[in-house]
């Protein structure tokens, strides 16, 4: 009975091995499938999200293209049909979703006549047209009529020119809604003129009203209605240039839906890509668990008053490719509880053999030790007095080492006290009888081990001998000997005896100081004290062989703005990510060293098999410019590289480092991202840079800075209303330094702050003395920079330069690049605002060339909007530009801003602002940037622009 539940233990044990790994490979299988089906969810909403934000944003554009449309109806009066053809067609072009634009205009049957004889000259007999069920018929007498009476294209579109469409019930009722709301509306998808069979279109509408009559309410919307824009867009053509655009087109696992209006609704549904899976109940597993995996996302928004439904289905997948971690880990569960229940069976079964031959060698020993007991207490009498002496001996040991050991005369260990072995993990039989250097073959290829056997073969003493030894467990450990010979009473050498102690902690801890000392702490590379060891070796090599070494110094681009942003954890995490991809750039052999802050050196020796190419170069480039994902965010950093190429021509170390911080520094100029090879001309442009870095910082003491003034002139009086002030360097020795040679140097080194401080102070005393000469109400345009812009005290300095001078704050204009506070915008808008609160005006320059945003720059307190001479120079013969300077005035008309043209020099380009309605402008046209003098006899003369032009009232 015993022996039977005996046997069921050792079965019960299996068992339950085999119970606890089935039910951890159930936890593990039910966890890795909730973080796959977590993936999958969170990859969905991703890739459903992105979807619906680029189709709002594209809705969005069409919204602001139609609404640039209208402006011109606003500000022009009237429009021809060439001013509305050449203004639509760029955008068409760049719009291709939008179908046509229109002009509605509303008119009564009275004017019907005269109305249908100018559409028949542009169009031979055309007439008032209305779309029913059988098709276009001429319209009926009616009371009013909503018609079109501008149309382009007209290519496709042709046959609704003239339609009546205030008959259609969509276009209708979202007039409708204009003039209950007052703001602009959105049509249901409808039937077109242009296409009858097809109900996917839909149309954005905008009011134009009365220029001067009141629409507060309802009524006064009504009475002062005479047409509107619209813009008719086919719904699938506009999603799918929307998708396609944004790259978001490919995904073939995913179903899109875009429904305009209600999804419930017949006709609402505006584009589909994809089948949609037909609707399915929950598992009673839960979701993760479902072989079937599928999902659905509903997203709505509003755009002129008509809501839009997105719905994205996950299509289905093979399990298999979402599912491989949970079924590996199901597998491998199974085969490991299997093969664990197995081996412990199989312990058990050996265990209990051992335990029946131990009873039966229990049971012998015992009688064994019966016999041996008498022997022994005889011998522990004898060994007492020998165990006394010897535990004195190794307490006197203890106190002075780790152990102790004995050689005989070949030098062979004949005894060593286990400590040794112990502490070394080494196997006794390894070294008993040999010698030292049998035991560790490394001190025959060191100096310091060489030096011991020769010391040891001399028979001398020796202290202190420290040497490395590998033990069983792969571990190198050291340790510190002392030994001395042994001679007989007759002065025969008998061997060698000494003691020995293990110092790997101490080895270790001065192995770290070394490594401390020659390495860079963050990101594990040698630092500038192993670089230059490194280079030594490398310089020597080179000479040796013959062959070239190049030394790369690399710096990465808008490193500050990860810093500034992120923080420097992330700025830390990121030099450790570009310190591993630059070792696994290039080769073994090779160095990778940090020299400061953001800026690494690579060392590249050629061998005999091994050629130096540009292509490691690019290598090491493309490796950089790999996304880093920073707390969440995808950064992408770029370098800039400078070779400097050493062929043994005896050039010092430190001059090739310098040499590629130069042909880094001319890479940087070349706009970044790029790598270029030292050449001896860019020292001399390097020193170039030097001579007038040193000259500029002297410039500001010895009154070498000048201003010349640039005049600005209204377009409608031809009168001189301000001047921007302008800097020039007179420079003893180099003359004249133009602005661009100079400006962005000084913005580098932060000079551009005290020399900026110079120009407001000099601008605002000038503008004061002209004021006092009996030319009052003088503007002064004075640039700010951005190092400027970022000084803490700069609205206190321009409040003491205002009050210094005793200029009227509101003759002051400052003109900011738009660039300058699109980083933190939040700030920026702070900063405006408290500079506003001084009584200046603010000026944004070369609008358009940077980032501009209209929801920014309706919430900035701007007064001037300045266009950029890159838009002015061709706008008598470009299209486009004529259409953006258009577009600029309109904007900041409607937004109550002045407007001023820069670069003005013909008398076509002059005709063209003044015809579109732009208030001043400055350029070589009228005058050159002169000197305060000429400026002052400028005004005495009453100089003016001859050819001005009345004013007129703004539409």
């Amino acid at each position: 009975m015993a022996g039977r539940r005996r046997r069921l233990s050792h079965y019960g044990a299996a068992a339950l091995t085999l119970g606890a790994g089935l039910a951890a490979t159930a936890v593990l299988f039910i966890s890795v499938s909730a973080l796959e089906f977590g993936k999958m969810e969170l990859s969905f909403q991703q890739r459903a999200g992105a979807r619906a934000a680029a189709i709002e944003r594209g809705l969005s554009d069409a919204v602001e293209v139609l609404n640039v449309t209208n402006q011109l109806f606003r500000t022009v009066q009237p429009v021809s049909r060439e001013q509305f053809h050449s203004f639509t067609t760029p955008l068409l072009q760049r719009y291709p979703f939008i179908q046509a634009f229109n002009y509605h205009r509303v008119l009564s049957h009275a004017e019907r006549p005269a109305f249908e004889a100018a559409l028949q000259a542009h169009t031979p007999g055309l007439r008032i047209t209305e779309l029913t069920p059988e098709g276009l018929v001429t319209a009926p007498e009616r009371p009013f009529y909503n018609v079109v009476e501008y149309l382009e294209p007209l290519q496709g579109n042709a046959a609704a020119l003239g339609l009546n469409s205030g008959r259609n019930l969509q276009v209708r009722a979202a007039i409708d809604r204009i003039l209950h709301t007052g703001r602009a509306a959105s049509t249901e998808q409808l039937q077109l003129a242009q296409d009858p069979d097809q109900r996917n279109s839909f149309i954005m509408i905008m009011p134009v009203y009365q220029p001067g009559m009141p629409t507060s309410t309802r009524a006064e919307r009504h009475a002062a209605w005479v047409g509107d824009t619209a813009a008719v867009i086919r719904t699938p053509h506009l999603v799918h240039t929307i998708l396609q655009q944004t790259g978001l087109l490919g995904d073939e696992s995913l179903g899109l839906s875009v429904y305009a209006g209600d999804p419930s609704e017949a006709g609402s549904l505006a584009y589909r890509r994809g089948p949609v899976p037909t609707p399915k109940h929950e598992h009673w597993l839960h979701r993760w668990l479902d072989f079937d995996y599928h999902s659905t996302d509903f997203r709505s928004f509003a755009v002129l008053g008509r809501t839009w439904h997105i719905r994205a289905d996950d299509l289905p997948r093979p399990f298999l490719a979402d599912h491989l971690g949970s079924l590996a880990t199901l597998l491998g569960g199974l085969l490991f509880s299997a093969l664990a229940a197995a081996f412990v069976h199989t312990l058990v079964q050996r265990s209990r053999r051992v335990q029946l031959l131990v009873d039966a060698r229990t049971a012998d020993l015992q009688r064994s030790n019966q016999r041996l007991a008498e022997d022994v207490a005889s011998r522990k009498r004898t060994e007492r007095a020998l165990q006394e002496s010897e535990n004195r001996f190794r307490r006197l040991l203890a106190l002075s080492s780790d152990w102790y050991w004995e050689q005989d005369t070949q030098f062979r260990f004949t005894h060593i006290t286990g400590g040794f072995f112990e502490k070394g993990h080494v196997a006794k039989e390894n070294f008993l009888g040999r010698t030292r250097w049998e035991c560790t073959p490394d001190l025959y290829t060191s100096s310091t081990g060489r030096d011991h056997i020769q010391m040891v073969q001399g028979r001398l003493p020796f202290s202190n001998f420290e040497y490395a030894i590998v033990g069983h467990d792969g571990l190198t450990r050291w340790f510190n000997t002392s030994g001395e010979p042994v001679y007989d009473a007759q002065g025969e050498f008998k061997g060698y005896r000494g003691t020995g102690s293990e110092i790997t902690e101490r080895k270790e801890a001065e192995q770290r100081i070394q490594h401390i000392a020659h390495h860079d702490v963050l990101t594990g590379l040698p630092n500038r004290v192993l670089l230059q060891d490194r280079l030594q070796q490398a310089i020597a090599y080179a000479n040796r062989s013959g062959l070239p070494m190049w030394v790369v110094l690399i710096d990465l681009d808008r490193f500050k703005f990860v810093n500034d942003s992120l923080g420097h954890k992330a700025g830390d995490q990121l030099l450790q990510t570009v310190a591993s991809r630059l070792q696994s750039s290039v080769r073994e052999s090779d160095t990778v060293a940090r020299l400061s802050g953001d800026e690494f050196v690579a060392i590249l020796s050629q061998y005999p098999d091994e050629q130096l190419s540009p292509a490691i170069i690019e290598r090491v480039m493309a490796a950089l410019a790999q996304p880093v994902l920073l707390e969440g965010k995808e950064f992408f950093v770029t370098c800039s590289i400078g070779v400097a190429v050493y062929d043994a021509d005896g050039t010092p170390a430190q001059n090739l480092i310098e040499h590629a911080d130069i042909a880094m520094y001319s890479a940087k100029k070349l706009g970044r991202n790029t790598f270029q090879f030292y050449r001896s001309a860019m020292n001399d442009e390097a020193q170039e840079r030097l001579r007038i870095e040193s000259a500029l910082r002297n410039a500001l003491e010895r009154d070498e800075f000048v201003l010349h003034y640039q005049p600005q002139v209204d377009l409608q009086t031809g009168q001189i209303v301000g001047m921007e002030a302008l800097l020039r360097w007179q420079h003893p020795e180099l003359g004249m330094v133009p602005p661009a040679r100079f400006i962005s140097l000084a913005e580098e080194t932060g000079l551009i702050v005290p020399i900026g401080a110079w120009v407001l102070r000099t601008a605002c005393q000038q503008a004061r003395a002209l004021q006092d000469a009996g030319f009052p109400g003088l503007r002064m345009g004075v640039n700010l920079s951005a190092r400027q812009f970022a000084q803490p005290e700069l609205v206190s300095s321009i409040a003491a330069v205002l009050a210094e001078t005793g200029l009227d704050p509101s003759l002051l204009e400052l003109e900011l690049t738009e660039s300058l506070f699109m980083h933190d915008v939040a700030q920026g808008v702070n900063l405006l605002y408290e500079l506003k609160s001084l009584g200046v005006a603010l000026s944004i320059d070369d609008f358009g060339t940077g980032y501009s945003s209209l929801s920014y720059l309706r919430n900035f307190p701007i007064d001037v909007l300045k266009i950029d001479r890159s838009f002015v120079n061709d706008i008598a013969t470009d299209a486009d530009d004529a259409a953006i300077v258009v577009s600029v005035i309109a904007l900041a008309h409607n937004l109550e801003l002045r407007v001023i043209a820069e670069g003005v020099e013909s008398e076509e380009q002059l005709e063209f602002l003044r015809r579109h309605g732009c208030d001043e402008f400055q350029g070589f046209y009228f005058s050159r940037p002169v000197e305060a003098a000429q400026l002052r006899q400028m005004l005495h003369e009453g100089k003016h622009l001859t050819n001005a032009a009345p004013r007129r009232l703004r539409a």
